[in-house]
């Protein structure tokens, strides 16, 4: 089986991103994405203009093609917008380089797939180590956190398993464990629950809003159930990459 150690190189600490005295989480102006081939121009987000509050519980939803993936890459740092401004926790990103990028999202974004992304040759305790250590954190330190976020999704005695051995609710718990254990400040959920049955997509939801009344972390949601929706403080709509609540 591969060795952690071959899925990251040490990295810098890089400064937490300052608090906004607001306590806004997210903010975005004016923001518009465009995909532009040699023939085709695609808007994918036109005029977005979005406040998320330190703490707040967010969904998004819209149709297929309405920009809600989209809008939480942006949100995400996992691409730019084409005009509009960006500020995380009261921080413009508009002058980071694309190490600085990486950097925060690695120590402050959490991520969640619907697809999971762990990687198949690494065991569950090493898929939720990785993060951590991509930070440089220090072995034992990386144990100690990644054994502390399994359990507390249930799966501490799992840690020695591998995906292929998981349920896809129990991969999914994985994917939180790893999402949380270097206790990010934003999470950013894209259809967790798309891939799992009406009762353990129930069950992931609660442990996001678990995580999100204990840790006091910011959670922005994409999901097309009306049901987890209804369970989130504010839901924000999209229509042909317009907001329109």
């Amino acid at each position: 089986m591969t060795d952690l150690a071959t899925h990251a190189s040490a990295a810098q600490a890089v400064p937490r991103l300052p608090a906004d005295n607001r306590g806004t989480a997210v903010h975005l102006e004016e923001v518009e994405k465009v995909y532009r081939t040699d023939r085709i121009e695609t808007i994918a987000l036109s005029s977005v203009n979005l406040e998320i509050g330190a703490g707040e519980f967010v969904s998004v939803m819209g149709p297929s093609g309405s920009g809600k993936s989209t809008l939480l890459n942006i949100i995400g740092l996992l691409d730019e917008p084409t005009a509009g401004k960006v500020r995380l926790g009261g921080a413009s990103i508009d002058d980071y380089n694309d190490r600085r990028l990486a950097r925060v999202r690695n120590e402050q974004i959490g991520f969640i797939f619907q697809t999971f992304h762990l990687i198949g040759d690494l065991n569950v305790l090493d898929n939720v180590q990785i993060p951590l250590l991509y930070r440089g954190v220090p072995a034992r330190e990386r144990r100690r956190l990644a054994e502390e976020a399994l359990d507390r999704v249930g799966l501490e005695a799992r840690r020695r398993h591998y995906p292929s051995q998981l349920s896809g609710g129990q991969q999914q718990r994985v994917a939180i464990a790893r999402a949380v254990v270097g206790r990010p400040r934003l999470l950013l959920a894209d259809e967790p629950t798309g891939n799992l049955d009406s009762q353990m997509g129930a069950e992931i939801m609660s442990l996001l809003e678990e995580h999100n009344r204990e840790a006091g972390t910011t959670v922005v949601m994409v999901t097309h159930d009306q049901r987890l929706a209804d369970r989130t403080e504010r839901v924000v709509r999209l229509f042909d990459g317009r907001q329109v609540r």
